[in-house]
């Protein structure tokens, strides 16, 4: 079968290639993963490889009257619902049209095709609006779901879908492809592999933009402050992280990397840190909390991500938070 341009993930890219061939692409089909890591670009490959005119082989092909179409955003046969707006809820408007659209035979393949992006933003109504298609889908229809976590949407959603889990490639997976596919440069590809916790999208992202790395070190420097910060400050510190979910949640990202390197750092585990510019700082920490603190911390931050992605009350949250931090004031 025909290479996907796709960064790792070699073995969904297995199951969707045999797929193809088969003809047996699930109807509906859920695939998850960080966000960035590249879930987006897989279901596109997908959907260009279904709606080819080409044979299954040689499929997407690029060149046919369909691949054309569907690069252009005019193929009458896919509707995609993308939201730009990282805040935006799903809505059961939208939810309606992605409906209306299945239910109209395909105009010039034989499948009719729509994928959602995001599906995590979904309100309980729009999810509940799609258990109808889910549960009895025309044949010719097919509905691909993009979401960070199956964890945060319904069961009966994730139930009545095939689901692709995406992990973070490593380091070297997205260091040799922006070398070798986006030529940047050593040195410059190792750091961005290194910050982008596996996700490729984001380094892509990064590579045509300096300042793309500035939240995720500004984060850490909030984080550090907030170690020496008492609780009257820290509760000050929370409304000003909770005022923006998207960025609290690159903001949680970006601790948990570091705290991962806390751990890496305790466990002599160093050639394997991420935020290699603060090697003294990591030491220091290191030394200063036990590995029972940071494996607490860990799971502290982890257990705030889904909730953000579940649509928190993010002040709560937030303060909640920073009362698990270890206090390193004197």
């Amino acid at each position: 079968m025909k290479e996907w341009p796709v960064v790792g993930h070699r073995w969904a890219l297995q199951q969707l290639h045999h797929a193809i061939a088969t003809g047996e692409v699930p109807h509906a089909l859920l695939i998850t993963g960080p966000e960035s890591v590249g879930k987006h670009t897989l279901a596109r490959q997908l959907v260009a490889a279904m709606l080819c005119r080409a044979d299954p082989g040689e499929r997407p092909c690029g060149h046919c009257l369909s691949c054309r179409k569907l690069v252009s955003g005019n193929h009458p046969d896919y509707m995609e619902v993308v939201s730009g707006d990282r805040t935006a809820h799903l809505r059961i408007e939208q939810i309606r049209e992605v409906e209306r659209f299945l239910s109209l035979t395909p105009n010039e393949s034989s499948c009719k095709i729509a994928l959602i992006g995001d599906f995590e933003r979904a309100t309980t109504g729009a999810a509940n609006a799609l258990l109808k298609t889910l549960e009895e889908p025309p044949a010719y229809a097919h509905l691909i779901l993009l979401a960070t976590d199956a964890e945060v949407l319904l069961p009966t959603i994730v139930s009545r879908t095939q689901q692709l889990v995406l992990r973070p490639l490593s380091t070297q997976e997205v260091e040799s492809a922006l070398t070798s596919t986006w030529g940047v440069e050593g040195e410059r590809a190792g750091h961005l592999a290194r910050l982008s916790g596996g996700r490729i999208g984001w380094a892509v992202r990064a590579t045509a933009d300096p300042e793309a790395a500035t939240p995720m070190e500004t984060a850490v420097e909030v984080l550090v402050s907030i170690l020496y910060e008492d609780l009257p400050s820290r509760f000050a510190r929370a409304q000003d992280l909770a005022r923006d979910s998207a960025m609290l949640a690159e903001t949680l990202e970006a601790w948990l990397t570091f705290w991962r390197d806390v751990l890496l750092q305790q466990t002599g585990n160093v050639e394997a840190l991420v935020n290699l510019e603060q090697l003294e700082l990591l030491a220091s920490l290191g030394k200063a909390v036990d590995v029972t603190t940071t494996l607490r911390v860990l799971t502290e931050l982890e257990e705030a991500q889904e909730a953000v992605l579940a649509n928190a009350n993010a002040q709560l949250l937030v303060e909640n938070l920073l009362l698990e931090l270890p206090s390193l004031a004197s």
